[in-house]
């Protein structure tokens, strides 16, 4: 993500708090209310509890938050917190090599290759939630023969990833939405990193306040359970009849809960992939007529 010079040198806030297990999408509608747009959740090794941290920029947010929940504050330079560490590239399969450190070349990579440096923005494919999904989009043949009239949406995009690899298995139709604006640039300049030319339609919306309109041949949502169930019929209602739903995001004790929003809203699970303590849920929609036309998406800030 660029910066200009001066916010590069401010010192950034991290309030930071050890949470239960399974809490997450409740911390972060408390921090959404709190006015926090920058999170991030890590788990640890032999430890029963997840540390959250929130990024805020001054030191009085910092102490609200504190005031508020407990938990520690301390002050972080901008520079480090987004500086890149080493990591070795993720592979999914032999379609596909995502690498995340800085190129060497000013060029953007081809063939079977994406540069996804980490950042804020959530997604460089080795999460097993986004894993799960790459793999699915590198070995679906089927759509990927007739990729440049197939239809991707791709919600919660994160870094990008999803779409970007979509568009490198040759896809041409893509949208892609987030709820957070920093996501949806870092997005926009990770394809421009990419490709010499800009091609994704990068949208800053909230899915639970999109109206199911539009009808795509393959959706993506790699979201929390709990949005995954609140926005049910929105994101079933984006399936085009004979197209796909592929969820993921879902601890594997949510996965009947998920499984219960979904049904009746005429799709057919037809396969649940596990990854770890992960589960995606791919769907299928029935070739029949459904509603659509036009994405309307509510716009955040």
């Amino acid at each position: 993500m660029s910066k200009s010079s001066k916010a590069v040198t401010r010192r950034e806030w991290c309030w930071r708090r050890w949470i239960v297990p399974g809490r997450d999408e409740e911390w972060i509608e408390r921090l959404r209310a709190a006015g926090c747009v920058s999170w991030a959740f890590t788990e640890r090794p032999q430890r029963s509890r997840i540390l959250l941290e929130a990024y805020v920029e001054s030191r009085a947010a910092a102490v609200a938050l504190t005031r508020l929940w407990g938990g520690r504050m301390r002050a972080v330079n901008a520079r480090e917190w987004l500086k890149v560490r080493p990591a070795p590239p993720t592979r999914i399969g032999c379609r596909l090599e995502i690498v995340h450190e800085k190129a060497r070349s000013r060029k953007p990579p081809s063939g079977s290759r994406l540069h996804i440096p980490h950042g804020v923005a959530f997604g460089s494919g080795e999460h097993a939630t986004t894993y799960m999904l790459l793999r699915a989009l590198a070995r679906q043949e089927d759509w990927a023969r007739a990729a440049r009239s197939t239809a991707v949406l791709d919600m919660g995009t994160g870094s990008g990833v999803l779409a970007l690899a979509a568009r490198r298995f040759g896809v041409r139709k893509i949208v892609a939405t987030d709820f957070d604006p920093d996501a949806v640039r870092t997005a926009r300049q990770n394809e421009a990193l990419n490709f010499s030319k800009p091609l994704i339609r990068w949208r800053c919306a909230d899915v639970r306040k999109l109206r199911a309109t539009a009808r795509y041949d393959l959706v993506l949502a790699n979201l929390f359970s709990g949005i995954l169930s609140e926005a049910a019929a929105q994101i079933a209602g984006c399936v085009s009849p004979g197209g796909q739903l592929w969820l993921s995001g879902i601890l594997n004790s949510q996965q009947e809960e998920v499984i219960a929003a979904y049904r009746g809203h005429g799709l057919r699970l037809n396969r649940a992939v596990r990854r770890g303590k992960w589960v995606m849920l791919q769907w299928a929609c029935p070739n029949q007529e459904a509603v659509g036309g036009e994405m309307n998406a509510t716009q955040t800030k």
